[in-house]
């Protein structure tokens, strides 16, 4: 099997955390750059639900050879997902 079909949905999510976590403010075409993650709109999306916090924010770039501006939105790592301790201990 290759890497692009062994590439699971939480590895992808655990490396832009890592990436995230070293560059925080970094737009979605930065962490795709750097995370090869194939999608990072679908990867960004399924981390909340992986147990990561996102926060967002908006940049103003500029564009047109610095006559205009627009927003850019980036993200921020609030959190990494933690393990829920045992309810009922096994005796």
């Amino acid at each position: 099997m290759d890497s692009l079909h062994s590439d699971t949905r939480p590895a992808q999510a655990a490396r832009v955390a890592d990436f995230l976590e070293l560059h925080p403010n970094s737009t979605a075409k930065q962490i795709d750059a750097a995370c090869d993650t194939g999608c990072i709109t679908k990867v960004l999306s399924d981390m909340p639900r992986l147990g990561y916090g996102l926060g967002k924010d908006w940049q103003r770039v500029t564009c047109a050879n610095g006559q205009r501006t627009r927003e850019v939105r980036t993200y921020v790592l609030l959190y990494r997902p933690t393990a829920q301790p045992d309810l009922f201990p096994n005796p």
